[in-house]
């Protein structure tokens, strides 16, 4: 077990941030806790597979982690939700909320069938969507769906950074092939009337296939190298793609962002680059940041890696020929990244501030790339 070296204060008060990548191979399950005034406010995202529901489960018990302000899905695909599932239904644990994105809001019921009924990975997204719902409405929760604007929690400042409610109806038609017919859900998450969610979809309207310019999507322009910072072009000549190409429902992933103190930290899920590509210019240099789709050289190109360019880069992978993929471990190191995976180091524990210490974790090296790495300007 491992963490990153950051540093530590002997204070009493606890105000710092944690999070916990537990080793699970190639799926994905993190627990960010924000300490304030000495005490934990967690957020669970994701759940791996079914099969690791167990692992998890053993992992927060040991560490004491049963209560939390909210569980996240971000996206319905098994090695995020599976083992979410039978975590929400567990009693050994408490959530006080849950967000996952629900196809049904958007796509007829008899579309869907037809769906189903050619494609595996649409049937695989349906019934993780009717598992993970039944088992939240089994603690009496009514999951809402995050979008653009959204905001998870205060402690941590999480927030929704992707995808924009039209982006994801977007993304959707490819995925399904099917032409969404259903009038987008202005009250679907039960937004406050002021929140930027509301007044996005009230700038959308209820016809998602009117003509003309009254789209969601220009509300959230793409960044581009123009707002970059020094390091754009550091990777010209490596072996990042330029252009990676994602599996569409991918990009449904919902990326979500983490203030602390100045400092961002982003867990975007599976999100691929044309998703990233909507996340606000104000997110570069991270502090943190979360390698999506087990570090596989299809999500991430040269201009993100050069745009977030974190100090620390963590990976969740069983560590085969392309998870993690060498191009984009060595792309990480050389904009200056510090990169761990589960897979060299098992679960690692990253921390900013002021956290309880821990005795059986211990600092890491992280993997090493090819190159020479850029200073951080």
């Amino acid at each position: 077990m491992s963490t990153w070296p950051f540093y530590f204060n002997p204070l009493i008060v606890f105000n710092g941030i944690e999070v916990d990548v537990i080793d699970i191979g190639d799926a994905d399950c993190i627990v960010v806790t924000k300490w304030h005034d000495s005490f934990p406010h967690r957020i669970l995202i994701d759940g791996g597979c079914g099969g690791d529901a167990e692992v998890i489960l053993d992992f927060l018990l040991r560490r004491g982690y049963t209560n939390f302000w909210a569980a996240v899905c971000t996206h319905l695909h098994n090695d995020h939700a599976s083992g979410l599932v039978k975590l929400a239904r567990n009693p050994a644990l408490t959530f006080q909320n849950g967000w996952m994105h629900n196809i049904n809001r958007h796509i007829s019921a008899e579309s869907l069938r037809r769906a189903s009924s050619l494609t595996d990975g649409v049937k695989e997204v349906v019934e993780a969507t009717k598992e993970l719902a039944a088992a939240f409405a089994s603690r009496g929760i009514t999951p809402k769906e995050p979008f653009t604007g959204m905001s998870i929690a205060a402690y941590p400042d999480m927030s929704v950074l992707g995808p924009s409610l039209s982006y994801y109806r977007e993304v959707m038609t490819e995925f399904t092939d099917v032409k969404l017919s259903i009038p987008i859900p202005l009250a679907t998450t039960e937004p406050e009337p002021s929140s930027f969610y509301h007044l996005a979809a009230l700038a959308l309207g209820s016809a998602p296939n009117a003509a003309g310019s009254n789209s969601l999507a220009s509300l959230f322009p793409p960044v581009t190298s123009s707002a970059m910072p020094p390091l754009f072009g550091a990777l010209i000549n490596s072996s990042v793609k330029e252009n990676p190409t994602t599996q569409p429902f991918n990009n449904t992933s919902a990326i979500l962002g983490v203030n602390f103190n100045g400092a961002e930290l982003l867990f975007p899920g599976d999100a691929g680059s044309e998703a990233l590509s909507y996340v606000g210019a104000e997110w570069h240099d991270l502090l943190y940041m979360g390698v999506p789709h087990h570090g596989s050289n299809g999500n991430l190109s040269q201009f993100d890696i050069e745009r977030f360019r974190p100090k620390f880069a963590i990976i969740s992978a069983k560590g085969d020929s392309s998870h993690p993929d060498r191009a984009i471990v060595s792309g990480l190191v050389k904009v200056g990244a510090m990169v761990g995976s589960t897979h060299e180091h098992g679960n690692l524990w990253f921390y900013s501030g002021v956290v309880p210490a821990r005795s059986d974790y211990h600092p890491i090296i992280g993997l090493r790339g090819t190159g020479n790495p850029q200073p951080l300007l």
